[in-house]
């Protein structure tokens, strides 16, 4: 059955027993994409931890104009969010590379992302006086959007949070508070992921099962870090890391480090 993500606001009529509204595109997608007609189901997932099988009731497709009223049918038992509660601060990539880390970031279980420009980016979004900022909220847009389908796909309840577009200054301040932050680093005297985790390990062995760990990534741009911004981390108290012998892209760097952290805490495996 189709799975979408429906906002809390859109289906609040349907959790008072009433039809509701589809918005434009979750409609288009439903009556043009997916071909679903009215008296057939879909799924209805809010991105709060909510979920909903639901029935079309009306639906419209003429000349471009969709339309589409449903009704809830019966609530969804879903799955619990793991044991991690993972954060990513990520340079922006050139290209899309930045939607590729939302979209398996957000199958790998990331809770939220932190999208920085790095003293070395490319990317330059911030502070642009020719559009007064407006690239730099579309494009936040566009990736909120991303992890909404990327949810949808891989079953997850709840939606991970987009962070608008900062500086490295306020990921790190953000990362070091209540738990721990790892600053993939490749310089080659940097203890590996591996290495640090076997020395202090996410969990104490006597922790309860349900006990969850906060942990911050610290992902760099393509250039490398400045030397400054490793002091700057230093200074929050973020431990520098390596992913073993190979070089990675930033891109590959981000999910690698979140499966290596999954595995860590049994939520992957």
């Amino acid at each position: 059955m189709p799975r979408l993500y429906v906002s809390s606001t859109t289906l609040e009529p349907g959790l008072r027993g009433d039809e509701f509204d589809l918005d434009f595109e979750t409609a288009k997608k439903l009556v043009r994409v997916l071909r679903l007609t009215a008296g057939e189901t879909f799924v209805a997932f809010d991105g709060l931890g909510g979920e909903w099988d639901c029935a079309l009731t009306h639906v419209e497709n003429e000349r471009k104009n969709f339309k589409a009223r449903a009704t809830i049918l019966a609530p969804r038992e879903t799955k619990p969010e793991g044991r991690l509660q993972l954060s990513v601060a990520q340079a922006i990539p050139k290209g899309d590379k930045m939607e590729f880390v939302l979209q398996k970031g957000t199958e790998l279980g990331v809770a939220e992302f932190w999208p920085f420009e790095a003293e070395r980016s490319v990317p330059r979004l911030l502070g642009d006086a020719d559009d007064g900022g407006e690239r730099a909220t579309q494009r936040a847009g566009r990736w909120r959007r991303i992890v909404e389908a990327a949810c949808a796909q891989c079953g997850r309840a709840q939606v991970p949070v987009v962070h608008a577009i900062g500086d490295f200054a306020t990921a790190v301040s953000y990362g070091t508070q209540g738990g721990r932050c790892f600053m993939l680093d490749e310089d080659p005297l940097a203890p590996s992921l591996r290495e640090v985790l076997t020395r202090a390990p996410l969990f104490d062995e006597e922790a309860p099962a349900d006990e969850t760990v906060r942990i911050m990534l610290l992902i760099g741009p393509e250039g490398g870090w400045a030397e400054r911004e490793r002091e700057w981390a230093e200074r929050y108290g973020a431990e520098p890391v390596g992913l073993g012998r190979l070089v990675l892209r930033t891109e590959t760097a981000a999910l690698a480090a979140a499966a290596i952290l999954q595995w860590e805490t049994g939520d992957l495996g």
